[in-house]
């Protein structure tokens, strides 16, 4: 697979990761967690070799973040 098939499969993981976050009206620490690591073994598939310096769980966060920054920014 092409680095932009895995950047889209990442982001579109990272889509979903944050759909369900935003669903729950009062999100606690244990529950995002549990999202988190839900979505964790489908997104570990699409990280490359650059993306291996770093635990997947901080990347599945990095790009979950910056979706609702793409999406609450316009």
């Amino acid at each position: 697979m092409n680095e932009q098939i895995l950047e889209n499969g990442r982001r579109k993981i990272a889509r979903e990761c944050r759909d369900k976050l935003k669903q729950l009206k009062k999100l606690s620490d244990k529950q995002s967690a549990a999202i988190l690591k839900d979505h964790l073994p489908k997104f570990q598939l699409t990280l490359s070799e650059k993306h291996k310096k770093f635990p997947p769980i901080m990347w599945l966060t990095y790009y979950v973040n910056s979706i609702d920054k793409e999406i609450n920014s316009g």
